[in-house]
């Protein structure tokens, strides 16, 4: 009896060191998943990064484009000359007149423009 009272201990040593094992190689892999999780964190943040500093690019590129088109797309900042704009309006409007009843005003001698 005496040698089965020593296996005892010596059996619940031997059970303890191979749950403490057990454990050691769950948190090692653990651990090298959390390694590998970082790894990928961080290739996922430069890509990101990279992401954004396109992304930027592309949005100053798309203003400046739409900067250009609306400067295209504005009337022109000269004023025009007001006498102009008077003889052209009132030649338009003769003009009118005269396609109503079938004939049409040209530029001659007699009513050119004032300039």
């Amino acid at each position: 009896m005496a040698k089965t009272t020593s296996d005892k201990p010596s059996a619940s040593a031997a059970e303890a060191l191979k749950r403490q094992k057990k454990q050691a190689r769950r948190e090692a892999k653990l651990m090298l998943e959390i390694e590998e999780a970082n790894k990928d964190l961080k290739k996922a943040r430069k890509k990101q990064s990279k992401a954004q500093a396109q992304l930027e690019v592309r949005s100053t590129s798309l203003h400046t484009l739409e900067a250009k088109l609306a400067e295209l797309r504005a009337p022109s900042l000269e004023p025009a000359h007001p006498s102009w704009r008077a003889a052209s309006l009132t030649l338009m409007e003769t003009n009118r007149l005269h396609l109503k009843q079938g004939s049409r005003l040209s530029l001659t001698k007699s009513n050119t423009l004032p300039w």
